[in-house]
């Protein structure tokens, strides 16, 4: 309902006479002017129209005005109305305390006078006015809370599902995903990782206890980097050292950078781990392997592929045992870097062995 619709008033009086002369009166106000002419007639008029103020004669045959206000009362839709009592008659100060305690909101005498009968319904039609503006502005906002509660669920229903992408993702792939909060010091670590070191979901976790479980080689170089980021800074990588749970040293590559969000205070680093440790082995092999190749003729690694056909002529492959002592013998015939030739295994030097000879016959 806007300022400028126009609402119901209600005229109940058993004299025409005297409806026509509130109609004459309260015509300035330009509000609809409905006509009643007994108790009967009004609620047949409430029951289909919402009225804003109810002029009611108090002296009328059949039901009075007390006894049609007591019926209105009863029912919620009227609870609120406004009832201004006119009467003909001097009324008691206990009749007034019953129109009061009826439903009544004021009352006028006979002789009417104009003005204040005008004063008094314009002051009962604005409550009204704005009770119904208020009315439907929180039914505007309930609607809206509603509709935002509802797009807040689906987006948080499409968030968790995206975090159980995630974290079926991670588990598949073994990366781990965190958050480094700059301002607060705080640190996030997805399940993932945390099972990777140990760390149960609910213990509170920051920067300095997250780097006791980097290698102690690798925690200033881990705390550096974190250092060097900036609220804009751009994606950067470093491959260092956890400790794991059950002890076991493991390589990890960490792709990692800031971002801002608006809503938030302060900025964050954001990034992933990944476990890398089967690659950098690989590379250390291929390493050996090829160091082990620039050898000269009667090197370690000629030494040993001579082992490994002697044992293939005699039918039968090096064991763990002897592959070891046969790699002892060989350093000690041929000095060589420890990081090399510790890393020298049959699974190296198997595929590079191009002389595979028939067992001899017996």
């Amino acid at each position: 309902m806007s300022a400028n619709d126009r609402v119901n008033v209600l005229l109940v009086d058993d004299q025409s006479a005297k409806l026509l002369s509130y109609e004459v009166i309260l015509s300035e106000l330009n509000e609809n002017l409905i006509r009643a002419a007994s108790a009967r007639e009004a609620l047949e008029v409430l029951l289909k129209n919402d009225v804003a103020v109810i002029l009611v004669d108090v002296c009328m045959p059949e039901l009075n005005g007390f006894e049609l206000v007591e019926m209105l009362r009863q029912h919620p839709r009227y609870e609120k109305t406004a009832v201004i009592f006119i009467s003909a008659v001097q009324i008691s100060d206990a009749d007034r305390i019953r129109g009061y305690e009826a439903g009544a909101v004021d009352y006028v005498p006979v002789p009417v006078i104009p003005e204040i009968l005008r004063a008094k319904v314009r002051i009962f039609v604005e409550l009204h006015r704005k009770s119904r503006e208020l009315e439907q502005l929180n039914n505007e906002l309930e609607r809206r809370v509603s509709e935002r509660t509802a797009a807040l669920e689906a987006s948080t229903a499409q968030l968790r599902e995206s975090e159980e992408r995630l974290r079926l993702a991670s588990e598949a792939a073994e990366f781990g995903t965190y958050a480094y909060q700059a301002d607060s010091g705080e640190v996030y670590w997805s399940p993932c990782l945390r099972g990777a070191v140990g760390l149960e979901e609910n213990v509170p976790l920051t920067l300095e206890r997250a780097l006791e479980f980097v290698h102690p080689e690798h925690r200033d170089m881990v705390r550096q980097h974190v250092a060097g980021y900036s609220p804009n800074c751009e994606r950067r990588e470093l491959e260092f050292k956890l400790i794991r749970a059950d002890g076991e040293t493991r390589w990890f590559l960490d792709r990692g950078q800031s971002i801002n969000v608006d809503a938030e205070p302060g900025w964050r680093i954001v990034g992933t781990v990944l476990d890398i440790t089967e690659r950098k082995l690989a590379e250390e092999r291929r390493q050996t392997i090829g160091a082990a190749g620039r050898c000269p003729r009667g090197g370690p690694r000629e030494d040993l592929i001579s082992d490994l056909v002697r044992a293939k002529d005699e039918g039968r492959a090096l064991s763990d045992d002897e592959l070891l002592r046969s790699r002892a013998e060989i350093l000690s015939r041929h000095p060589v870097d420890g990081s090399v030739g510790v890393r020298l295994r049959l699974a190296d030097l198997e595929p590079d062995v191009s002389l595979r000879r028939a067992p001899r016959r017996t």
